[in-house]
């Protein structure tokens, strides 16, 4: 007795290529606004510091973190299309 069972796919995407695409793009949409909100934040500390030593280190390591996070979000697409270009003109 031969028992045939098809496993289907459970995820939506065929391509490992456009499912870590859709993964870049709604992480994009959400880490942008926060990164915006970090930004504005980031120039409230500025201008609270009031010219206090200590509270200006906060603030421009606050503004050096988020800077390195807007980077690396920005970054990702960049990364993900130089791969991709890569690997078509290998095959």
């Amino acid at each position: 007795m031969k028992i045939a069972y098809a496993f289907t796919n459970p995820i939506k995407y065929a391509d490992l290529k456009v499912f870590l695409y859709t993964i870049l793009s709604t992480l994009t949409y959400i880490l942008f606004p926060f990164l915006v909100l970090m930004m504005i934040y980031t120039g409230y500390l500025f201008v609270a510091a009031q010219g206090n030593p200590q509270k200006l280190d906060d603030a421009k390591r606050s503004l050096l973190w988020t800077t390195i996070g807007a980077v690396i979000v920005l970054a990702a697409f960049a990364i993900a299309q130089m791969i991709d270009s890569t690997a078509k003109n290998l095959i």
